[in-house]
């Protein structure tokens, strides 16, 4: 071994604010649109995103990391989220 690779450290840092925030955002939003889905209703990207006060992308992208190829999101008057 070498003088530089005696410089590298390789520690595992607790994961950030942001990376818990979402974590925690995701999991919320993937509650509530498996349990309304069950309950009949009507579940769309942009009523979610104003109910919790973050962007649409955001709920987009959580959904997608939650659910992966599950979530259909359906565009028009009749559209929202589908789940398979």
């Amino acid at each position: 071994m070498n003088d530089t690779d005696s410089n590298i450290v390789t520690s595992q840092s607790a994961p950030t604010k942001e990376v818990l925030m979402t974590a925690t955002l995701q999991s919320e939003i993937a509650q509530l649109v498996e349990t309304r889905l069950n309950a009949g209703e009507r579940v769309t990207v942009v009523n979610l995103a104003k109910e919790l006060k973050v962007p649409v992308n955001e709920v987009r992208n959580a959904l997608v990391e939650e659910f992966g190829n599950r979530v259909t999101f359906k565009r028009g008057r009749t559209g929202g989220i589908v789940l398979s």
